[in-house]
């Protein structure tokens, strides 16, 4: 009991003490129990100061180099600045023609329609006449109009042709058969060659030396030196006369 007593003691001087260290006012030490019972524990005391900071890391001892971090991995970095524009370099050869757009192809069958409506409205002209034969790619063509040569030539102009004349022997014997059928043969139609220019030279309206003739034999002979103009008879063969008289007009029309 008396050492129970001595403990008790012991205790609260020591709580006592702490409290002095920690500068908090010291509590009623008085105990109400009698002498010699322990009494009731006390109450807690006040928490104590603040520890002392510690000191900075910069103060304490380097610490040894650590191992070789792995290799970072490799991204690509945004793109630099744009270098200064570099020379011009020579003109490339040029590349294969493209096909053509469709304003080309329009313009071609607005070409090709306008040609076709020609040819169309010749044909329609062609066969217009009393008597018309093709012959490759002309058309020999007559009414029986007789004039003399001169209005022949406008005549013909005036259809769209001119008064024929024979290339070839076939066009020479085209032309003897259209004569002959249109009952003209007889009246010896008139053919596209003269000598007015210079006397005993036919030539066709161009003035381009003839590369076909088909002259009766002794003809041309320029009869009373009067006759300049180029006809062709019933029997295929051709003679000159006056330009002045009045002969069938036979036209030819080319069709392109």
């Amino acid at each position: 009991m008396a050492l129970l007593k001595l403990f008790l003691e012991a205790l609260l001087l020591l709580q006592f003490a702490l409290q002095l260290l920690d500068g908090a006012e010291p509590q009623n030490l008085n105990c109400p129990a009698y002498g010699g019972v322990p009494g009731t524990p006390g109450h807690n005391g006040l928490p104590g100061r603040d520890g002392r900071d510690g000191r900075d890391s910069k103060d304490g001892a380097i610490g040894p180099k650590g191992e070789k971090g792995e290799p970072g991995v490799s991204v690509q970095g945004p793109p630099g600045k744009a270098g200064p524009p570099g020379e011009k370099g020579e003109r490339g050869p040029s590349g294969p023609q493209g096909s053509p757009g469709r304003e080309s192809i329009s313009d071609s069958l607005k070409s090709e329609m306008q040609q076709l409506n020609a040819k169309i409205a010749m044909i329609e002209k062609v066969v217009s006449f009393n008597t018309f034969r093709k012959v490759g790619q002309k058309y020999y063509i007559t009414d029986g109009v007789e004039a003399i040569f001169d209005t022949g030539m406008q005549f013909c102009k005036d259809v769209g042709g001119t008064i024929v004349l024979p290339r070839t022997a076939s066009e020479n014997q085209a032309l003897l058969k259209v004569s002959v059928s249109s009952g003209l043969g007889s009246k010896k139609p008139y053919i596209r060659t003269t000598d007015r220019e210079t006397e005993g030279r036919f030539v066709d309206s161009q003035g381009k030396q003839l590369t076909f003739t088909n002259w009766h034999p002794g003809q041309p002979d320029d009869y009373k030196g009067l006759q300049d103009c180029g006809t062709i008879t019933d029997s295929g063969l051709w003679d000159d006369v006056g330009c002045n008289g009045l002969h069938p007009i036979i036209c030819e029309i080319e069709i392109r």
